[in-house]
């Protein structure tokens, strides 16, 4: 699948880069819906995941948002 970044990330917890990639390379290696969708319910069961980001699908892709930009931006 195709992988687009549209933000900068901030490091703000030491385990959000960590995070972040491992979200990134699994996506990477992902062959349709069906499967990104599997990825995403996994990730969506670790707990620091949820403090970290949120996540949604649209009619054609999925958005993970960055939830420390949003707090920033108030």
């Amino acid at each position: 699948m195709e992988v687009k970044i549209e933000n900068m990330v901030f490091g703000w917890h030491e385990e959000l880069p960590k995070m972040f990639l491992e979200l990134l390379n699994t996506l990477v290696l992902t062959k349709n819906e069906q499967d990104v969708r599997g990825v995403m319910e996994v990730f969506a069961r670790k707990e620091l995941f949820n403090v970290l980001f949120a996540f949604g699908y649209g009619a054609h892709h999925l958005w993970v948002y960055h939830k420390k930009n949003k707090i920033k931006s108030k």
